[in-house]
């Protein structure tokens, strides 16, 4: 099983195309369709279904792909590792953080790091747990910084908390809501969720069901933490922010802290990682300031 066939196979599945995957990989489209031959036949089953649009992967070829990505992303991993040992203190760091994070510990923990590692490029990604899962347990990232549920730890994985993160209940401060004191005043509110079931966003429902009340059916569910404070301050909407995301947004001004007094849900935030994933010097070199800066 070839390194370079494992490529060609992501990037089958990315592409769609044996000509976009064989002008990605500088290969010929004759050397790569007898790759993937050789691999079939090494395997015993059919990786590929072509078809007048293209290629797609077949069941087997799904299920070979988490492996393949896996089996790419530790060789860059560990080439890296040897070519930073030997002094050479290039190559990349792929990570994951939420909203919260981003703003209040990342740029913080990225000065010093930089100034150690110049030439590493960092990939930061905006994700939270659970939706990041795959990719950790994939390889694709080094490690996450995210909101984080215990009951939720799939297999495969590891966390490491880092600090509670607390939890507010906002809308613009001319909300009819506004100075309301209870969560079963705020059960027919519209609510706007930041991220889907079990994601952070929808941490809210925990407290109306520690309430004995039916969580609220959310109006608008946003993939981006970042954009709700915005929609918020200009709509009828009730929303949940992290602390840090409220004090940082520079529409503030215009939103209010619902003085709910009934107990709200803290974040827990924490570093995710692939059990047993050895870090490369960079990766662990910036796990170290994160962890630094986030617990001042």
């Amino acid at each position: 099983m070839r390194l370079q066939t494992l490529r060609a196979l992501i990037h089958l599945h990315q592409l769609g195309s044996m000509r976009a995957a064989a002008e990605q990989l500088h290969m010929s489209q004759p050397a790569l369709t007898l790759a993937i031959q050789q691999l079939e036949s090494e395997l015993g089953c059919q990786l590929l279904v072509r078809t007048k649009r293209g290629v797609s992967l077949t069941s087997y070829g799904e299920a070979l792909l988490p492996r393949a990505r896996l089996i790419v992303s530790e060789s860059a991993r560990a080439q890296q590792e040897i070519a930073q040992l030997r002094g050479d203190l290039g190559g990349q760091v792929r990570i994951a953080t939420s909203p919260a994070v981003a703003l209040a510990v990342l740029p913080h923990a990225l000065r010093p790091f930089m100034n150690k590692y110049p030439q590493v490029q960092v990939h930061c990604i905006e994700g939270t747990y659970p939706a990041i899962g795959p990719a950790l347990r994939e390889g694709t990232l080094d490690f996450a910084v995210t909101p984080f549920n215990a009951k939720d730890l799939e297999a495969g994985l590891e966390a490491e908390d880092l600090y509670p993160s607390e939890v507010l209940i906002v809308a613009n401060k001319q909300h009819p809501l506004a100075r309301v004191t209870s969560l079963r005043q705020l059960q027919g509110a519209r609510w706007a969720h930041a991220t889907v079931a079990r994601g952070p966003g929808a941490v809210i429902d925990e407290a109306f069901r520690a309430q004995g009340l039916e969580p609220p059916q959310p109006a608008m569910i946003f993939e981006s933490l970042l954009a709700l404070p915005e929609v918020v301050a200009h709509s009828d909407l009730v929303a949940t922010l992290p602390r840090r995301i409220f004090d940082q947004s520079p529409v503030c001004e215009k939103l209010c802290v619902i003085p709910v007094k009934d107990k709200l849900p803290k974040l827990n935030m924490a570093i995710l990682r692939r059990a047993n994933q050895a870090l490369t010097p960079a990766a662990n070199e910036l796990l170290g300031w994160i962890r630094q800066v986030a617990l001042r």
